[in-house]
Formats: C-alpha cells, sequence, structure tokens
C-alpha cells in the first residue's frame, strides 16, 4: 500500500477517534476470524478498547499476566488502520518480540474456565475447496500486529490493511489475540511453523467494531 495512503488512513484514524469517541487511543497509557465487507465511501467502521488484557491461558504464567492495553482501528474506503499500546508486559519480554493478529469470535474462556472463545484468525481470503482453511495467509488477508518489547515492558504495533473488518455474529465483539511468539513472515522449510502463526494463544482484548452510517 503506497505510503502516502497508509499515512492518510492513519491520519483519518486518528480524527475519527477523536472525534467521535474520545477514546483512550488520545491518552498515555503511562497513566495508569472468516467474514468480509469492504466499506463503502458512505461509511466509516471503528473499535476501541482500554484496558487489562483478559488471560486465556490461566494455567500458565506468561510475560501477558498483568498487562494493559488500548487499541483503536478505523476502516474507510476500503482500508483499515490499527494501533495497539501495551504497558506492563513481564521483564522477560524485554528485548522480544511477539505477534498479536485479529481473530474472529469473542475474547475469553467458556464457562469450564479452560476452553478459549477465540477462533482463528480474521481472514478475506476465499476458502480452499479440499482443506476447508483461507487460501491465503499474509499480512493484506489477515490484520498481523507485531510488536518489540521495551526495557520497560512497553510495547507497540500498527498495521493497515487493505480491507475493512465487519463486526461479530450476533453482536459479539472480534478479538485482538497475543501469543507466545513472533508472527512466521516466511517459511524456509516445511517443517518450520506455518505462515502467519506465533505460538500459543495467551491473552486476548474485545474489539467492537461498529459501523457508522453516512449522514448523506
Amino acid at each position: 500500500m503506497p505510503r502516502l495512503r497508509t499515512t492518510a488512513i492513519a491520519g483519518l484514524a486518528v480524527s475519527a477517534i477523536l472525534v467521535t469517541s474520545g477514546v483512550a487511543y488520545a491518552h498515555d497509557l503511562g497513566h495508569r476470524k472468516v467474514a468480509h465487507e469492504s466499506s463503502s465511501a458512505s461509511s466509516m467502521s471503528w473499535a476501541s478498547f482500554r484496558g487489562d488484557l483478559t488471560d486465556i491461558s490461566p494455567t500458565t504464567d506468561d510475560v501477558y499476566d498483568g498487562a494493559r492495553a488500548t487499541a483503536m482501528m478505523v476502516g474507510i474506503d476500503g482500508s483499515s488502520f490499527f494501533r495497539v499500546h501495551l504497558i506492563g508486559l513481564d521483564k522477560s519480554a524485554a528485548g522480544k518480540s511477539f505477534g498479536a493478529h485479529l481473530h474472529v469470535g469473542p475474547c475469553g474462556l467458556a464457562d469450564d474456565g479452560k476452553t478459549q472463545t477465540v477462533g482463528g484468525h480474521y481472514n478475506i481470503s476465499p476458502l480452499d475447496p479440499a482443506t476447508k482453511l483461507p487460501s491465503v495467509v499474509s499480512a493484506t488477508t489477515e490484520v498481523w500486529l507485531n510488536f518489540h518489547v521495551n526495557s520497560g515492558g512497553n510495547a507497540q504495533a500498527t498495521a493497515t490493511v487493505p480491507f475493512v473488518p465487519t463486526p461479530g455474529d450476533n453482536g459479539l465483539a472480534r478479538s485482538i489475540t497475543f501469543h507466545a511468539s513472533a508472527t512466521v513472515h516466511h517459511q524456509m522449510d516445511p517443517k518450520d511453523p506455518a505462515v502467519g502463526t506465533a505460538g500459543a494463544k495467551l491473552a486476548c482484548l474485545p474489539l467492537d467494531i461498529k459501523k457508522l452510517a453516512s449522514s448523506h
């Protein structure tokens, strides 16, 4: 995606969030998956979150335990901009990279307290008839938010994609899900993890995507 277009979308994202919601994207955190519908020029989609990450690996101690996040998304004219800030990551994460992705299914655990309600990656490509899986897995058919943790346990990730995610079924939020390792961008050997994977799902946040209709 051309740099000027990406910059323009990011600018629209910031403006839209400030105007429509006044959400935490404008604040300093230190103070304290498969459906697709492109947006039209007459509508805008947005979502925001601020709060604690939800632990979806309660039997495992990991770098996300106790961490907080702000997240925002704005989709307009067939493209979307995402931004996530994290604070309070475990000190063992410093200097390491991790992956997060937009997933289908709500963020959390089922009533048994063990089964993750988060589904697979949100992916806009057609399903492969043989495997019943998305035919293309890439940073342009999914939302990949890759981040590097600094010495203070903070991190930031952004992504711009050429599509606008739809709200979840039955009004359920989508999820941004945080993984145990960095996202695999290229598979050098068939024995390597598949492209787009990033290890176990450890934590998540809900992303309630809303569509704002044009007043025209």
